[in-house]
């Protein structure tokens, strides 16, 4: 967890170069936080060459380990945001499928990805999941479960500006 940390502060001191580097090594180490910060740098080359296929294989793994180590997450001493974390691993692969960033774009696996990430509370999976819903991308058109989702990120200060629809009672 130290360094995660490490890693953490040269990358809010704008050192991308080292934060990435201390990033692959948790990677290499299997920690499934360091490879979801190392698979977010590669793919968007913050301190390496841009890697979209890399990236994509190292959030995967990150997205694998998430659910097991969510189950056991009280056990660690930062859960808040070790969970936090975890969670937006499992977002990400939902992002990369819907671009086809590092994999081919498949919009039923994004959505899957998303309606996993904002179930668990993730304010940005539940507007995207939203979104899929709302337009019928990767899952039939649902206007009550677009609300439903958009509703859940609004309560969290992420609303979407002009979603006032979501509160209509025959959407609920």
């Amino acid at each position: 967890e130290s360094l995660i940390q490490q890693g953490i502060s040269y990358h809010e001191k704008g050192q991308l170069e080292k934060a990435t580097e201390i990033f692959k090594i948790a990677a290499e180490r299997d920690y499934p936080i360091g490879m979801f910060l190392y698979g977010v740098s590669l793919r968007h080359g913050w301190g390496c060459k841009k890697n979209e296929h890399a990236a994509f294989q190292y959030l995967q793994k990150a997205a694998e380990h998430a659910v097991e180590d969510l189950t056991n997450i009280a056990n660690t001493v930062n859960a808040t945001a070790s969970k936090g974390e975890l969670i937006m691993a499992i977002y990400e692969l939902g992002v990369s499928f819907r671009h086809g960033w590092g994999c081919k774009k498949d919009k039923e696996s994004a959505a899957y990805f998303f309606k996993i990430a904002a179930d668990l509370g993730d304010p940005d999976a539940q507007n995207d999941l939203g979104h899929c819903y709302y337009q019928g991308q990767g899952v039939k058109k649902d206007l009550c479960l677009a609300a439903k989702y958009y509703r859940k990120a609004d309560k969290q200060g992420q609303g979407i500006m002009g979603n006032s629809w979501i509160w209509k009672t025959k959407y609920d």
